[in-house]
């Protein structure tokens, strides 16, 4: 199946059911954990009693918008009954208990009839590098040898491989786009409180936010609609009203600003060209090219950064006497978190009121910002290095530069792959809207999916 609108098609014509399904995708999953190392838990008990319950509803007409749908969690999102390892020795001194309660995101795709069938691999605490102590790196299914991403990492590769066809994931500063975009996936980073976070083990609770990934815009749509809206638990998270993503083909009136600067000085030629082709579709569609700069852009990744190290620190110094353990990455962050004086957070926080009304000045006069996802393919192992135009850099000053604006200013960024480069790997432009604006993203990227096929685009090491 292409996607999960494709499955729920193919189950409303009998052409398979959710028993036969569910079990094909754990038997995907494992042949995609033996090949990418992407899954930490697969649900199978769990997973087949849902479906059995699914086949049922379909068999008696109550199937639910999800019914029989699989997907994917990454392993700091909590399900009901299945330990949260957070990637890591650490997560708690119990050893790994299982969760009380299933995280709010879970609970309510599985009200709509979606079914669980893994945890995924994530960075240690979904803040570490490429390769964590207890599980290992995830690897790419476009090209073993390089990174899947993170930190949402065996959740991008599991839908790449074509094991499921969703999951769900948690952004900081690219975690769920970043890995969309090197795995050749669509995934969003919702505006801050859209989604709510309970039962989300936190890392920084100013830039976090949760998100799908999947290969279609539309499925994006799908997932978010059923996703977003208070729960009455996470503070940040508000009455929103329903999801209206436009239906029509035509763009006309669309107005997309794509800025450079900080975007575009370390960038790829192939990264940019899938961003000007974006770009082409979108205005052959009837949208208009307007201007539109952030000139304090460059600074948002390295103050961004900042304020996620920093309020992962007072999570993590009462466990100060096991940072041995912990992946190296990860002591390195919270280490420069704990040493960042209150005067330069603070100053930081009012930076980002500073970039908002930047990015507020740009969306008086447009509706999108077209920006690269990141400026390179996926990083290579085992060093996480990546190459633009032929020149490495590390992994950390270059991954981020455009996603971070996101996660500071709070606006929604729906990554959304644009080809394969000349290394055989996706290459992804983001699509940032103004906060609660996702549906024109969502409108925008379905409509450029309608004419290109960028996003059926299946990796070599597929299942």
């Amino acid at each position: 199946m292409n996607d999960a609108t494709d499955l729920l098609a193919a189950y409303a014509a009998g052409d398979t059911d959710p028993v036969e399904e569910i079990d094909a995708a754990l038997g995907r999953l494992a042949a995609a954990h033996e090949a990418l190392n992407c899954t930490i838990a697969v649900l199978g008990e769990r997973a087949r009693a849902a479906a059995r319950d699914s086949a049922r509803r379909w068999a008696e007409g109550t199937a639910r918008p999800l019914e029989g749908v699989p997907f994917g969690v990454k392993d700091v999102i909590d399900v009901a009954g299945v330990p949260t390892t957070n990637g890591s020795w650490n997560h708690g001194r119990d050893g790994d208990p299982p969760a009380a309660a299933s995280a709010t995101v879970v609970r309510r795709l599985e009200e709509a009839g979606a079914i669980a069938v893994s945890k995924d691999a994530t960075t240690e605490f979904a803040v570490g590098g490429p390769h964590p102590p207890r599980f290992g790196a995830v690897r790419n299914p476009w090209d073993p040898r390089r990174w899947a991403g993170g930190s949402s990492t065996g959740s991008a590769a599991a839908v790449a491989a074509r094991a499921v066809p969703c999951a769900v994931g948690t952004d900081v500063g690219g975690s769920v786009r970043l890995p969309s975009a090197w795995c050749g996936l669509t995934g969003l980073k919702p505006t801050a409180g859209a989604i709510p976070r309970t039962g989300v083990f936190p890392l920084s609770w100013t830039t976090e936010t949760v998100g799908p990934l999947a290969r279609s815009a539309r499925d994006v749509a799908t997932l978010f609609g059923v996703l977003r809206g208070p729960d009455g638990a996470d503070p940040r998270s508000l009455a929103l009203p329903e999801l209206d993503v436009p239906a029509r083909d035509d763009l006309t009136g669309l107005r997309i600003a794509v800025p450079g600067g900080a975007f575009t000085e370390l960038c790829d030629a192939a990264v940019a060209a899938g961003v000007a082709h974006l770009v082409d579709e979108l205005v052959a569609a009837g949208a208009e090219v307007v201007p539109g700069e952030v000139p304090s852009a460059g600074d948002a990744l390295p103050i961004g950064y900042q304020v996620v190290f920093t309020e992962a620190a007072t999570l993590h110094r009462v466990d100060a006497d096991r940072w041995d353990t912990y992946d190296p990455v990860v002591v390195r962050r919270i280490s420069q978190g704990i040493v960042t004086p209150a005067v330069d957070y603070l100053r930081a926080l009012q930076f980002r009121t500073e970039l908002q009304r930047e990015l507020d000045a740009v969306f008086a006069g447009a509706d999108l910002v077209v920006v690269p996802t990141c400026p390179s393919t996926a990083p290579r192992l085992p060093d996480g290095t990546v190459v633009v135009d032929g020149q490495d850099y590390p992994l950390y000053a270059a991954q981020s530069r455009s996603t971070m604006l996101g996660n500071l200013t709070g606006a929604p960024g729906l990554a959304v792959p644009t080809g394969v480069a000349p290394d055989g790997c996706p290459v992804s432009a983001q699509l940032v809207a103004p906060p609660h604006r996702e549906a024109t993203a969502l409108w925008a990227a379905r409509v450029f999916q309608q004419r290109t096929a960028h996003h059926l685009a299946v990796a070599p090491s597929a299942v």
